[in-house]
Parts: C-alpha cells; structure tokens; sequence
C-alpha cells in the first residue's frame, strides 16, 4: 500500500506532463492564430455592425433595451467585489490583483458598453471593447496561472492585458479588426484546451465552464440578433449582454466556492 508521499511523488510527474501538454497545445494555437493573422488581409469594422434589431427611444433613452441591457455587467461587478472581499483562496497576491482586474472590467463594460449603444457608431465602440480586452486577458492569464504555473500566470498578466489594449487602440488608428479579433478568438479556445489538458489548483471548476458555454450563447445571441427580433424583446443584442454578464457570475461564484486542491507544479 502506497502512502501519502509516494502517491504525491508518483502523482507530481504525471502533473508535469499534463502541464506540458496544455502548455503546447496553447502554443499550437499561439502559432495558429499568429499564421491567421498573416494570412488574412486586412479587416474592416462593416458600417452595418451598429444597425441594431431594436432602436427605441423609450423614457428619453435611445436604443432603450440595448443601453438598460448593460446594467447586469453593474451587478456582476458587485457581486465580483463581494466575493474578493470574503478572501476566497488564492495561492499568490497576485491572482488577487488580476481578480480585481476582471471586476474593474466588468463595471467597465456595463459604462463603456451603454455609452456605446446610446450613439452607436465606431468611435464610442471603442470604450466597449477596451473594457472587455481587460476581461478576456486577466481570465486567460488567472487560467495559466492555475492550470500551467502560477509564475507563468503572473508574467503572463501585464503583457497580456497590454496586448488587449493595443489591440483596441491598433484597430482605432488603422481600421484594422484582425488583432483585435484574436484577441477574443484565443481566449475562449485555450480557456477549454487548458481546462481539458491540465489539473486544476483549486475545487469546483465547473463554473469556469458555465463561463465558457454562456459566453458562447452571447456570441450566437450577438450573431442573430435581427433574426431573433420576432421572438425576443429588443432583438437577440441585449440578450446577448444578459448571457455575458451570467458568464461572469459564474466564473464569480466558481471563485466564491473554491477551496484548494491537490499541489501541482
């Protein structure tokens, strides 16, 4: 019978190996991604991205349910604060302080993201997307950190949110959407391959993959939003700003109801 410290010495291996395989296969994708963006030409925001299905001005607010449709985003922002409040587990201050980035752009997005629908067009688009490069980044940093290593997290954390910003502000000066894209692109495909490949350092995960799978919702939302218009109040965009603030509440809630797991690398 195997005691507890050889088990953890025949278990440390085989976890170095899952971290390795996660590893590479997110730098499979990092070179795919960079080979689509040399492919690709160049991509321009399509006018027609801001003719939303409903654009009532209700109570004097234009684009009514599209502006009010961001409020959740407050109220995820919120309850975000509260849970990091609680001190829920964190193996490094640093993890803390990328948690506190998730909800800094949380409460962004609902302002920058409601500043956009009330005069839609590609200069205020910008505060809606800067916020949710801030979102997109600190997650995919927090992730490497707990699935790869917590050092590769935390020098992943400043370069990767600095990417994000310059992705937003590349595609203002040159019209030029391909950074951008793949910046939401990446993200929401090594966030799954990371999940699958690697072990996690803390309990109850699943939340992390209601994150994924309501994000996914908001995406096709987003897509069919005229299409959805007969069925929906407001078209399938303020639905789509509903799923994507309960993704956030459930990465929150996962990050309430954690505690630590088995030590990895």
């Amino acid at each position: 019978m195997k005691t507890g410290v050889e088990t953890l010495a025949l278990t440390r291996p085989a976890t170095r190996v899952q971290n390795q395989a996660g590893l590479l296969a997110v730098g499979c994708l990092l070179a795919i991604t960079i080979t689509g963006l040399l492919w690709l030409p160049p991509l321009q925001q399509d006018p027609g991205y801001h003719q939303f299905a409903d654009h009532r001005t209700i109570l004097g607010i234009p684009n009514f349910w599209n502006v009010l449709s961001n409020l959740p985003f407050l109220a995820v922002a919120a309850l975000g604060a509260w849970v990091l409040r609680r001190k829920p587990v964190f193996t490094e201050t640093w993890e803390r302080t990328a948690h506190w980035l998730v909800v800094t752009g949380a409460a962004a997005i609902a302002l920058g993201s409601g500043y956009y629908h009330w005069a839609p067009d590609s200069a205020t688009l910008f505060w809606d997307r800067l916020p949710m490069t801030l979102v997109f980044m600190s997650i995919l940093a927090i992730t490497l950190g707990e699935r790869v290593s917590l050092p590769s997290g935390s020098r992943a954390l400043a370069p990767l949110i600095a990417l994000g910003v310059f992705s937003v502000l590349n595609w203002r000066w040159t019209g030029d959407l391909r950074l951008y894209g793949a910046v939401q692109f990446f993200p929401m495909v090594a966030l799954p391959l990371l999940l699958m490949l690697c072990p996690p350092r803390y309990s109850r995960q699943s939340g992390i993959w209601w994150m994924i799978a309501l994000y996914v919702v908001a995406k096709l939302l987003e897509f069919n939003d005229r299409a959805l218009a007969p069925y929906l109040l407001g078209g399938g965009h303020p639905w789509k700003h509903l799923a994507a603030a309960l993704a956030l509440m459930a990465y929150f809630v996962s990050v309430a109801r954690r505690a630590a797991a088995t030590p990895t690398a």
